[in-house]
C-alpha cells in the first residue's frame, strides 16, 4: 500500500500538465501512487504526460494511466481514479494547477502525527500577475457550521484538491462523485466527506496553486448550463441527507446552496433568478446572518418587486 495516491483527471491541458506533473513528481515523499485518468482528450496532454515519465522513472513504477473509451467529464475522471487508488490517504489535483515540492509529505506527516482522518491545507490562487492565499481554519473543520450556514461556499472550504482524507473513508461510505455532475462535483463529494470525516487537521501553508490564468468571461449559454449541474448536484446532496435521515437538520444549507448557485443569474439573468427566488424567499430571511444587509436588499427587491424592482436593478447594480 503507498501513503498516498494523487488523483488526476486530464482532459485538454497541455499547455500546463507538464508545469503539474513536475510538481507531482518533484514531490520530497517517495511513497505516492499517481493515477492519471485521461477523459479522450483531444490535444498532446498524454503524450506530454508519457515523455515526461521517460523523465522521472521512478515515479514512472508508480504511476497508473486509465485511458477512458470515451468522455465522462470531471466527475467520471475521478470516480475512475477513486476506484484505481491503492494509497492509504487519497488527494486530488486538476492537470492545469501545481503543488509545492513538500506538500503531500508534510500533510501525511500531520495525518499520522495526529492520528486523524484528514488533512486540510491553505490554497494560492494564482491570477495573471498576482496571486492571494485563501486560509482554512481549525473552525471551518468543524461540519456543524455547514448546517449553521456559517461556512463560506468557496474553493478552499469545498475543494478536494487541498484536502487528504484516508482512503477508510471513501470506502466506509462509499464516497464516489456523482455521475453527470461535473460542475460543483468538489462540493457534492466534500459534503459527504465532511459528514463522514471523524477527526481533521489544518496546515496554514499555501500547498496548493490554483490556476486561474487566462479564464475566459461567462455567456449565457454556459451559464445555464453550469446552473443545472448546480442545481443537479444539490438534488443529489438533498437526497443523500435524506439517506441519512438528516435533511431536517440540513435544510437550510441546502437552501443556502441553492441561493449561492444562483447569485450569477441575479446579475446576468434576472428573470430566471426571480422565479428560483420564489421557492426561497422564506428561507433567505432564516439565512439573512449569512448575507451583508445590501445583498439582502438586492435580493428582496428584484425578488418581490417585480417590474420597478427589475428597473431598480438596472439603474443600479447591473454589472
Amino acid at each position: 500500500m503507498h501513503k498516498v495516491t494523487v488523483i488526476v483527471p486530464v482532459y485538454n491541458a497541455e499547455s500546463c500538465i507538464e508545469r503539474c506533473v513536475r510538481s507531482l513528481f518533484e514531490q520530497t515523499l517517495s511513497d505516492i501512487e499517481y493515477v492519471f485518468v485521461d477523459d479522450c482528450t483531444p490535444d498532446r496532454s498524454m503524450e506530454v504526460l508519457d515523455e515526461l515519465l521517460k523523465e522521472y522513472p521512478e515515479r514512472a513504477r508508480n504511476t497508473v494511466i486509465i485511458r477512458h473509451s470515451e468522455n465522462t467529464g470531471q466527475s467520471g475522471a475521478r470516480r475512475d481514479g477513486i476506484k484505481a487508488a491503492t494509497g492509504e490517504y487519497l488527494i486530488h489535483c486538476d492537470a492545469d494547477d501545481w503543488v509545492d515540492p513538500d506538500m503531500y509529505e508534510s500533510m501525511y506527516v500531520k495525518a499520522k502525527a495526529e492520528d486523524v482522518e484528514a488533512v486540510c491545507c491553505d490554497i494560492v490562487m494564482e491570477f495573471d500577475g498576482f496571486s492571494t492565499t485563501l486560509s482554512v481554519t481549525d473552525a471551518y473543520e468543524d461540519h456543524q457550521l455547514m448546517y449553521d450556514c456559517k461556512a463560506p461556499v468557496s474553493v478552499e472550504y469545498f475543494s478536494m484538491c487541498n484536502r487528504l482524507v484516508s482512503r477508510k473513508v471513501f470506502e466506509r461510505n462509499t464516497i464516489l462523485p456523482f455521475e453527470g455532475v461535473n460542475m460543483w462535483d468538489d462540493v457534492g463529494m466534500s459534503t459527504r466527506v465532511r459528514f463522514y470525516v471523524r477527526s481533521t487537521a489544518v496546515i496554514n501553508k499555501g500547498f496548493y496553486h490554483y490556476n486561474r490564468q487566462n479564464e475566459q468571461s461567462t455567456t449565457r449559454r454556459p451559464l445555464l448550463d453550469r446552473a443545472r449541474e448546480q442545481e443537479l448536484c444539490i438534488e443529489c446532496i438533498e437526497d443523500f441527507f435524506r439517506k441519512e435521515n438528516s435533511y431536517d437538520k440540513y435544510r437550510l444549507f441546502l437552501s443556502y446552496l441553492r441561493l449561492v448557485a444562483a447569485e450569477d443569474l441575479f446579475y446576468y439573468e434576472p428573470d430566471i433568478w426571480r422565479q428560483k427566488f420564489d421557492g426561497l424567499k422564506d428561507d433567505l430571511w432564516k439565512l439573512r446572518k449569512a448575507y451583508t444587509t445590501k445583498q439582502l436588499f438586492k435580493f428582496y427587491t428584484l425578488g418581490c418587486g417585480g417590474n420597478i424592482g427589475k428597473l431598480v436593478w438596472k439603474r443600479f447594480w447591473k454589472r
